[in-house]
């Protein structure tokens, strides 16, 4: 089959990748090339089988309106997670993309968040064989919170984390931290609804409480701390911890 893919970002080159390598056809179309209409890009939409826009949430729904003749009888998708576009169906993949393309294995890999009466993604693309779910339109907003919350946040923390241990700690961070890493990522494989270790976990409140004094210093990583410890432990008081199991 032939995709013709607006945008050369990320998700587009690894999703490209992923498509040649199943024995299809996939054109990249750099965003000022579409925006410009140039005659390569109108070939390209015109010889596609599918056409798919991965560029920015705020430019899909321009982007659809501007090309509502070209794609009217295309089967057109986008990558967006938070948004629903007329005329598209959405297919978001739930991963944190690279700057190079990822190994098409990996890509197989990946979960796709399918809209509601989208068709099946192997359907669209034969021969893949991707995980997939249905992400009813009225739960659309709670789903892409859902994925902030559990990918960008944890990005977020990890990055501070790692920030605080390069300023007052020996050794690289991703040297160190990514296997610690790796280990609550395999944790949670293993449990999924049940990983949580550590203090907080067993309820020790002596531990809690220095590593809350530790964090003094580090307003930014204390107030996290605090958040987490407000949602995984809601009764939490400090206290006298001599009775507390360690």
């Amino acid at each position: 089959m032939k995709y013709a893919i607006i945008g050369t970002g990320r998700v587009a080159q690894s999703i490209a990748a992923y498509l040649r390598a199943l024995n299809h056809e996939a054109a990249l179309i750099a965003r000022a090339e579409s925006e410009a209409r140039a005659p390569s890009c109108l070939r390209a939409l015109a010889a596609a089988d599918v056409i798919a826009a991965a560029i920015p949430d705020r430019a899909l729904g321009p982007w659809r309106q501007a090309y509502n003749e070209a794609v009217a009888d295309k089967l057109a998708i986008h990558f967006s997670g938070a948004l629903l576009i007329e005329g598209m169906w959405s297919y978001h993949p739930l991963y944190s993309f690279p700057p190079a393309p990822l190994p098409p294995e990996t890509t197989a890999r990946v979960a796709f968040a399918r809209q509601e009466g989208a068709p099946p993604l192997g359907s669209l693309v034969p021969g893949a064989k991707n995980p997939e779910f249905v992400v009813p339109d009225a739960d659309r907003a709670f789903y892409h919170a859902l994925a902030v919350l559990s990918g960008n946040f944890a990005a977020f923390l990890w990055n501070e984390t790692a920030k605080a241990f390069s300023g007052r700690l020996s050794g690289a961070p991703a040297n160190i931290l990514a296997g610690y890493l790796h280990g609550v990522v395999d944790r949670f494989a293993e449990s999924p609804f049940d990983s949580l270790t550590g203090p907080i976990a067993r309820r020790d409140r002596a531990t809690v409480e220095a590593n809350l004094a530790a964090l003094a210093r580090e307003p930014r990583l204390a107030g996290l701390y605090r958040a987490f410890l407000a949602a995984a432990w809601p009764d939490f008081e400090p206290g006298n911890a001599a009775g507390d199991d360690a």
